[in-house]
C-alpha cells in the first residue's frame, strides 16, 4: 500500500530517465542497448511520480491460514506460487547479421 499523491511527468527527459530506470529494472542494461524512444512516442506515454509519503507492505510464507468454520466449505483453498523466469532470447528473424546476443540477455 502506498499513500502520496501522484503527478505526471511532463518533462522529456525526465520521462526518458524514468523509463529507462523501468527498463533496466526488468532487465539490466537493455535501456542503453535500445533505440532511445521518439518524440511521438514520449507524447504517447505517461508517466507518473509518484512522492512517498507512507508504504507499507505484507508478506507472509506457508499456506491458508482458514478459519475452522471455513473447512467444511466445499472452495479450493491453496497457493498458486508465481515465479520470475525468462526463456530463451529469440532474434528476430531481420535481425542485422552479426549482431549478437548482448551480455546482459545472456547473464539472465
Amino acid at each position: 500500500m502506498v499513500h502520496g499523491v501522484a503527478h505526471q511527468v511532463t518533462d522529456p527527459e525526465e520521462k526518458r530517465t524514468a523509463l529507462d530506470a523501468l527498463v533496466d529494472h526488468v532487465v539490466p542494461g537493455r535501456a542503453a542497448d535500445s533505440r532511445p524512444a521518439n518524440a511521438k512516442e514520449l507524447a504517447a506515454t505517461a508517466v507518473l511520480r509518484l512522492d512517498l509519503d507512507e508504504v507499507s507492505a505484507k508478506l507472509r510464507t506457508g499456506g491458508v491460514n482458514d478459519e475452522p468454520e471455513d473447512l467444511s466449505l466445499p472452495h479450493w483453498a491453496g497457493v498458486v506460487p508465481v515465479r520470475r523466469q525468462y526463456g530463451t532470447p529469440l532474434a528476430e528473424a531481420d535481425l542485422l547479421p552479426g549482431v549478437g546476443l548482448p551480455g546482459y540477455l545472456t547473464a539472465l
